[in-house]
């Protein structure tokens, strides 16, 4: 039987290992490069919390509990955003990465589902994941991330610092 709930799904490539692709997914160090600065915390124990911090101090964006984690193939969690009063007040989403390695690249499957009918968190992650997915793929090939709202001055810091 076919949902008539909305999902999100993303594939790319990536030339990266696994382990290097799960230290970008679960690293603070890594996600503040690339994904809007926030730095994701969690212990990666399946019920642990997961939160995305704003790096600049500025509070949790985004909050959920871990459903899988499989060092390095499959990570999942629930997913509830938290800068937006609307999504803030919707259930919890969930979000799954799936790695898999291949020759010389890896493939990285994202799957954003379990969304309220009409959910306005749908709308912007269908919008968002690929960017920041590009981003994080741009930072493992090349050292850089790409340009993105909420990124720029940590985009700026690499730079500095290469």
């Amino acid at each position: 039987m076919m949902s008539n709930k909305p999902e999100y799904i993303y594939e790319t490539f990536i030339r990266t290992t696994p382990e290097k692709l799960w230290e970008g997914l679960t690293s603070a160090a890594f996600t503040r490069l690339y994904f809007h600065n926030t730095e994701i915390s969690s212990d990666w124990e399946v019920g642990s919390a997961v939160v995305f911090n704003r790096a600049n101090g500025g509070g949790a964006a985004v909050e959920g509990k871990i459903l899988a984690a499989e060092k390095p193939k499959l990570l999942s969690y629930t997913w509830r955003a938290l800068y937006d009063e609307d999504m803030a007040a919707e259930s919890h989403s969930r979000v799954t990465f799936e790695i898999e390695a291949m020759p010389g690249v890896c493939r990285l499957r994202i799957v954003h589902d379990d969304f309220e009918a009409g959910s306005k968190t749908y709308e912007q992650v269908s919008q968002g994941w690929s960017a920041i997915i590009c981003s994080l793929k741009s930072l493992l090939e090349t050292g850089e991330p790409l340009l993105l709202a909420g990124n720029e001055e940590t985009t700026e810091q690499v730079k500095g610092a290469a």
